[in-house]
């Protein structure tokens, strides 16, 4: 393989090794996967990384290929899913890398109080993410309450009263969809352990608006009731012309400290 060095998929807490079978294969071009003993029931899962394909410099010429990115980012993906078996499991980033097992190590126990707070935090739960939508019916003005268009011959009063009006139902919509939204946010926390809202964006389908971006750590045992209550949501939302999207488990990446 020549030069290589060590590349970090995840920490497992487990009280025996953890078993490579079935595993999948991790980023092209690593190595078999194997485990480092960092003691105490703590084990790093790692490939051998050929530093031709992960060194430095490769590594940021990659980061312009996508299609080749895609494949790593999926891979290491993968091995982590797998390790979700575990008692906890706390992901690293994509290329993580080390100049060899002993580095790796070391660094984990440096880092060793806040991966067993983070192992704590975790065990025995998986993150789902749930995102809501408005569609663009949700922007039209309720039935009933139509602006009138001011035609030809129409006053420049009643224009911009047809236009306060428009501004007004557009507010109106506004909030009563961010209120929608927080009452699924709270309900949905309520079922989980941890919870985090990120900042919505700008949809990219067909114009539609994200109101929630959420991520939920949520027991094993508790997976059952959260998906039912997501259902439940999704139903009510539906009817108001909204869409909400129910991802995972996952990997617990948002409830991981840095």
């Amino acid at each position: 393989m020549g030069a290589k060095a060590t590349y970090v998929y995840c920490a497992v807490q487990a009280r025996r090794q953890p078993s490579f079978r079935d595993m999948p294969a991790g980023p092209p071009g690593l190595g078999h996967h194997r485990v480092v003993d960092a003691g105490r029931d703590l084990w790093l899962v790692v490939a051998d990384a050929p530093l031709s394909k992960y060194g430095e410099e490769p590594i940021r010429r990659g980061l312009h290929d996508m299609k080749w990115l895609s494949r790593c980012a999926v891979g290491h993906e993968a091995v982590i899913e797998h390790c979700l078996r575990a008692r906890a499991v706390v992901p690293m980033k994509l290329f993580t890398i080390f100049e060899n097992d002993f580095r790796a190590a070391t660094e984990i126990q440096r880092q060793r109080a806040g991966i067993e707070a983070s192992m704590k935090r975790v065990a025995g739960r998986r993150e789902w993410g749930v995102r809501i939508r408005a569609v663009p019916a949700a922007e039209r003005a309720p039935r009933g309450r139509r602006v009138a268009v001011a035609g030809r011959g129409a006053t420049g009063s009643s224009y911009l009263a047809a236009k306060k009006q428009v501004r007004d139902q557009t507010r109106e919509i506004a909030a009563r969809a961010q209120t929608r939204v927080n009452r699924a946010y709270s309900t949905l926390a309520a079922l989980a352990a941890d919870a985090r809202r990120h900042p919505p964006v700008m949809g990219a389908e067909h114009g539609t608006r994200l109101l929630l971006d959420a991520a939920f750590l949520v027991a094993i045992a508790g997976t059952a009731r959260f998906r039912a209550a997501t259902r439940l949501a999704a139903r009510s939302l539906n009817r108001d012309g909204y869409g909400i999207e129910v991802t995972g488990p996952w990997p617990p990446y948002n409830f991981i400290e840095p």
